[in-house]
């Protein structure tokens, strides 16, 4: 039996879309949409196509499941960690992003990559109309959204958690669609209805008040005029200009921002003092096991250390980190190198491309302060968008190769 054309493409657009969109459903441990929609990637994978390759970006995943393997059963054998279903949950979840890559490898690029592009659209409309009924609290829609996303109503003022349930990961989800849509504006005609998102969900950006998102879309800005600076600097330097005549008159409008920059300045700001007590929690726990560290460790050490690189290195040693940071970054080296071939493929795959490199500068400022490779819901769409990236240069490559 042959599975349907565009099932897994749209199957695997259904995945990123629920672990978005969704909350997390309460049966005792918290469980989400898209985990159970994953493990429907296991038959579609053996019915689609009996052939398996393994590629390098596949290989370099199934490394990193190895070693928080080896991690783990080091820390219940020799570091008395109690066992916790917790931290077996923990590795069965570090599956997901493995399935995804094997079921990309097995999708037409220009197929998923269209869908892709529709549910940027698609999603960018959502997350607009759900921030703004959230901010102004139309017919208690914030309340609505606090309890669906289990989230305390007092911790945080008055700013954004839209569908995640935390205001640094809404911030987070909302930098992926202004990437896309900054990359898309400067790759293809589609200009004006770009920059009008751009500037919407820029709003909403600032509606989250997180300062590190923040940070982050001035980086992505910069770097974006940088790679784009031959064909677009004229267009590029407008984008700039846009986003600081907006962004400036409505600072005064979101205190949890300015002040926090002014207090982090000055040394008093207090949720910075907190993070700098954990990660020399978790720099003291690295250090008594600094090769494999001590797996997870749930019911024995805190998941929150505000910080992922300590909290990698915490929990699976510097092999383990040195890992991770080989899978997310060794795309920028690869996007340098293929960058001439990158520019000739079609616009939406190219946007695709783009997009995942400039996300990579948000990941890597993002995990000074939180999490992403531990988080449940940012992974998803990263790891599509990379093994379409990845993909399409091995077809490329090959296209070449037989000609």
């Amino acid at each position: 039996m042959i599975v349907k054309s565009k099932f897994i493409e749209k199957l695997i657009i259904l995945i990123i879309s629920a672990s978005i969109f969704l909350p997390t459903i309460p049966i005792g441990i918290s469980i989400r949409v898209d985990d159970f929609l994953v493990l429907l990637l296991i038959p579609l994978i053996i019915l689609s196509k009996p052939n398996f390759k393994i590629n390098g970006l596949l290989f370099s995943y199934s490394i990193i499941l190895l070693s928080f393997s080896i991690s783990t059963f080091y820390g219940y054998s020799f570091l008395s960690v109690p066992f916790s279903i917790r931290d077996i949950n923990e590795l069965f979840r570090m599956i997901k992003p493995f399935l995804i890559i094997i079921a990309v490898g097995y999708c037409n690029m220009k197929i998923l990559s269209n869908y892709l592009n529709s549910f940027f659209k698609i999603g960018a409309l959502i997350l607009i109309l759900l921030a703004f009924l959230e901010f102004f609290n139309v017919l208690n829609f914030k309340i609505l959204f606090y309890n669906l996303y289990n989230f305390d109503f007092g911790s945080n003022g008055n700013r954004l958690i839209l569908t995640a349930g935390n205001p640094n990961v809404a911030a987070a989800l909302v930098l992926y669609f202004l990437i896309y849509f900054l990359q898309k504006m400067l790759l293809s005609r589609d200009r004006v209805l770009s920059i009008i998102k751009i500037l919407f969900l820029l709003v909403i950006l600032l509606m989250t008040s997180s300062r590190t998102s923040l940070v982050v879309f001035v980086v992505v800005l910069f770097f974006s005029m940088y790679f784009h600076r031959k064909k677009n600097k004229l267009l590029s330097f407008i984008i700039v200009l846009s986003c600081v005549i907006l962004v400036l008159p409505l600072l005064k409008y979101f205190d949890y921002l300015t002040i926090g920059f002014i207090s982090f300045s000055d040394g008093t700001n207090s949720s910075m003092l907190l993070r700098y007590q954990q990660w020399s929690d978790a720099i003291a726990l690295f250090n008594q096991s600094p090769i494999i560290g001590w797996g997870p460790a749930k019911d024995l050490h805190t998941s929150i250390v505000d910080n992922e690189y300590f909290l990698l290195m915490r929990r699976y040693g510097i092999i383990g980190c040195l890992l991770v940071m080989n899978f997310l970054f060794n795309y920028i080296f690869v996007f340098l190198k293929q960058k001439r071939k990158i520019d000739i493929m079609c616009t939406q795959i190219k946007s695709i491309h783009y997009t995942t490199l400039l996300s990579l500068f948000m990941i890597a400022i993002i995990m000074i302060t939180n999490n992403f490779f531990s988080g449940y819901q940012l992974m998803p769409l990263f790891v599509v968008m990379i093994a379409i990236s990845s993909a399409s240069l091995r077809k490329s490559s090959k296209k070449i190769t037989d000609e």
